[in-house]
């Protein structure tokens, strides 16, 4: 655990340059450690042998935290990204050869951790996984069931799977006052990986909240966001198309007399609707485009069973609570706004420390 530790903390101090950087290593401070430690015994779980990672495409960073999780728990762990990773990615790819090669002594992350960069391969994916014991698929549904049909050692079907999953937030502001801090969590929470993630919130439903606030909240969100980033021209026109296509996504699922209202910033597009259909979710590619609905109570939300996490701000949390406890609407977790990509070994509604040992 100690060479973890000292692992995040030459991540906060070598990768200041890039916040998701620093994040992975704040997420290895001593105190969470413990507390992870303190709630499962790890030093008397059994490693489930060779886990095979395969890192999501989209996500830069996400696979950082699984792939530790996976070394904490003993495993030998190999992990395959692709040759197109982001410069972020390859990043913290290097910190972690710099890392390696300033130990004098073999380290227990050196001995228990592999990273071999592939463009997609079947032969060699499926070579890797005849000799694991288990696998972590991060992807789209269709990439995770073609990897899933290449058997792991002795036929199992040991897989822990995160398809795609999308999520909303959920903003109550009743004066001025409030804006602020509210734009400052959903900026954290849409940010990194261009709102790619699957718990970064496509969907913005506002509760009982003046149209006069919400217009001077996008205003500010805009202003915040286009300071510290900026689309490439491919993502524009990717933005454009889903703007340009929505009316006919949501006439598709016959969602009948859905306004369709573009309010247009610099880089925010804020797209004011009455009800989300499943193809303005599944076509819906982030880049900083959110859905705006407005509801009277939680009662009025709707979400699809690919739903995983749902932010709240501004409310009373335990009216969150409550809703929960009652609803049948399929939702993985709850969280207080800004926090939407603090990683949790729970994640997606699958324990990877459980799954993970045996």
């Amino acid at each position: 655990m100690s060479q973890l530790i000292q692992l995040g903390e030459f991540l906060m101090t070598n990768g200041r340059a890039e916040p998701s950087i620093v994040a992975a290593g704040y997420w290895l401070r001593k105190s969470h450690l413990l507390s992870i430690k303190a709630e499962y015994p790890i030093s008397q779980l059994k490693a489930k042998g060779a886990v095979f990672h395969i890192a999501p495409g989209n996500v830069d960073t996400l696979f950082f935290y699984s792939m530790i999780i996976s070394v904490l728990c003993g495993n030998q762990t190999i992990l395959r990204v692709s040759n197109n990773v982001s410069a972020e990615a390859q990043t913290l790819l290097d910190l972690l050869n710099q890392f390696n090669a300033q130990l004098e002594t073999e380290h227990v992350i050196a001995s228990l951790l592999t990273v071999i960069q592939y463009q997609r391969d079947d032969i060699i994916t499926a070579k890797i996984s005849s000799a694991c014991d288990s696998r972590v698929i991060w992807g789209g549904n269709e990439s995770i069931d073609h990897i899933c049909q290449f058997p792991l050692v002795n036929g199992n079907s040991d897989n822990i799977c995160f398809p795609d999953r999308y999520s909303v937030a959920v903003i109550q502001l009743k004066d001025e006052v409030e804006i602020n801090s509210a734009v400052d969590n959903l900026l954290r929470d849409i940010k990194p990986y261009h709102q790619q993630a699957c718990s970064s919130p496509k969907v913005v439903y506002w509760l009982n909240t003046a149209h006069s606030l919400q217009d001077k909240f996008w205003l500010l969100l805009d202003q915040r966001l286009s300071q510290q980033k900026s689309l490439e021209a491919t993502e524009l026109i990717a933005q454009l198309l889903y703007i340009q296509r929505l009316p006919l996504l949501l006439s598709a699922d016959k969602v009948d007399k859905n306004k369709c209202l573009l309010k247009k910033y610099d880089l925010l597009q804020v797209l004011e609707i009455e009800s989300i259909s499943l193809n303005s979710i599944k076509s819906h590619s982030g880049l900083w485009v959110l859905l705006s609905l407005q509801i009277n109570s939680l009662g009025d939300i709707e979400l699809f069973e690919h739903c995983q996490t749902m932010t709240v701000s501004g409310f009373d949390k335990s009216q969150c609570k409550h809703w929960q406890s009652t609803t049948l609407q399929p939702l993985k977790r709850i969280v207080p706004a800004g926090q939407a990509l603090a990683f949790s070994h729970l994640w997606d509604g699958v324990n990877l420390i459980e799954n993970l040992t045996s």
